[in-house]
């Protein structure tokens, strides 16, 4: 596999977006909202829209999502679940350290191997029983899924499941993407990584994230290490399954078909509303994307759970390394917010019967032919892998003045500068032949969107 971003998407190549910003401005408040989510490969889009839905006046929020392949599917729905976990079960800081951790690291520790294999139990459960998941996560919706995909999904839980190693040895399967990518270069691979560090993601905006944890991210495919800790458990849940040729014939084994050249760091870690995070000192940020990363995905889990903001205070220090991270006080002004407020499961899964909703694999193609989904997405969201879906005939589940944001390939690091061009003219051509027109002028090396409106014919 030659391409570095693989052929699997675990984590997506632009920041988390609030979806329904652009069209809450344009269209009556209070009214409910329905977005569509095509190929983003993870949920950054997803958690920061449910977390900021407090901040706009709209109704309920579904959105549903659609993916090429289970895997995926699978790991939206730990991650949801693991999203959604009441503070009385699990704090805020550990939660976000578990999110990251399985979100962007090859490995992990053994505490976090055991969290996963405990979720596993419950969430082979869900597949195969609806009302469990309505009682439990009632925010996860999968009736939509097809028996044969309930049955894929059970096979990848229990996948997760099997601590053998050798059943999927992510350190070899690391270390055989990176000489098949480079080839010739791979001795010289840390200058590569120099290169693409120096001239591309920090020529692309992304100079938050640190050299060192992007070196030994493309060395050893770990992200974030929030402490002084072993990471030695392989990330099964980036195990996806493959068809391999052998002289008996062909075999399915588990591998890691994932990207190796951009880094997770793009989806959480290089955009925060506390500027204190992007300060600079000497030219050079004092902060790494991974305390953004913690601070994003801790403000997001904290807006989930209660319904206010969360931010970095002061304490009493102007050096922002001593600030501490505390709630601030609710938007009513009624007083200081803390973690014991909250009981039980007052989260986003009580306010406005908010709900993910998972689509078949095929739903792309298939939904435009149905008349339950016929006019009926506010917000569209198209990866640049799955881009292709947009035709005109998927146009016909987009609503009247539909808001439609597409991918660039601004953080494809393999996409050169022409290519990019190239890329939005089509993507912007595909877009007019749908029924849509740009909203925003889109410069493919600045913006990491282009965003259009859709005009019934």
């Amino acid at each position: 596999m030659a391409n570095g971003m693989g052929n699997i998407t675990w984590w997506g190549f632009s920041p988390a977006t609030n979806l329904v910003t652009a069209h809450v401005k344009e269209h009556e408040s209070g009214a409910a909202v329905n977005i569509l989510v095509v190929g983003a490969g993870d949920l950054r889009h997803i958690l920061k829209t449910l977390a900021e839905s407090w901040r706009f006046p709209t109704g309920k929020i579904s959105i549903y999502v659609v993916e090429n392949s289970v895997e995926v599917l699978a790991r939206h729905m730990l991650m949801l679940s693991l999203a959604v976990e009441p503070s009385a079960i699990m704090g805020l800081a550990e939660k976000t350290e578990l999110y990251l951790e399985i979100f962007g690291n090859s490995l992990m520790r053994h505490k976090t191997q055991e969290y996963v294999k405990e979720k596993v139990h419950q969430l082979i459960k869900f597949v195969t029983d609806s009302d469990l998941i309505e009682k439990n996560v009632s925010i996860i919706n999968i009736t939509a899924l097809k028996v044969r995909e309930r049955d894929a999904l059970e096979v990848v839980f229990k996948f997760w499941k099997d601590c053998k190693t050798d059943s999927f040895s992510i350190s070899k399967l690391w270390e055989s993407r990176l000489r098949r990518y480079l080839g010739m270069r791979y001795d010289s691979r840390h200058n590569v990584y120099d290169w693409d560090y120096s001239m591309k993601l920090c020529e692309r905006g992304a100079s938050v994230i640190n050299k060192m944890e992007y070196k030994q991210w493309r060395e050893r495919g770990v992200a974030f290490e929030a402490r002084e800790a072993d990471y030695v458990e392989p990330n099964r849940t980036l195990a996806s399954c493959s068809t391999v040729r052998k002289e008996s014939g062909s075999a399915r084994v588990w591998t890691y078909c994932g990207d190796i050249v951009t880094g997770p760091f793009v989806a959480h870690g290089i955009e925060c509303e506390d500027n204190a995070l992007l300060k600079l000192q000497n030219r050079a940020h004092v902060k790494t994307a991974t305390d953004v990363s913690q601070f994003n995905v801790m403000s997001m889990f904290y807006e989930l759970a209660h319904g206010r903001r969360y931010s970095l205070e002061a304490d009493g220090s102007e050096d922002d390394a001593n600030r501490s991270t505390t709630p601030t006080k609710d938007r009513n002004g009624t007083g200081d917010v803390t973690e014991s407020s909250t009981a039980g499961k007052r989260d986003v899964q009580s306010r406005h019967g908010s709900e993910v909703c998972f689509l078949p694999l095929d739903a792309a193609e298939k939904i435009p032919h149905k008349s339950q989904y016929e006019k009926l997405f506010d917000v569209v969201y198209l990866s640049n892998s799955m881009v292709h879906k947009l035709t005109p005939d998927f146009s016909r589940v987009f609503a009247d003045n539909a808001h439609v944001t597409i991918e660039t390939t601004k953080f494809l690091l393999d996409v050169s500068a022409c290519q990019g061009e190239e890329y939005l003219q089509r993507v912007t051509a595909m877009a007019k032949q749908a029924g849509c027109e740009p909203t925003t002028v889109c410069d493919p090396l600045q913006d990491a969107f282009a965003h259009f409106s859709y005009a019934a014919p």
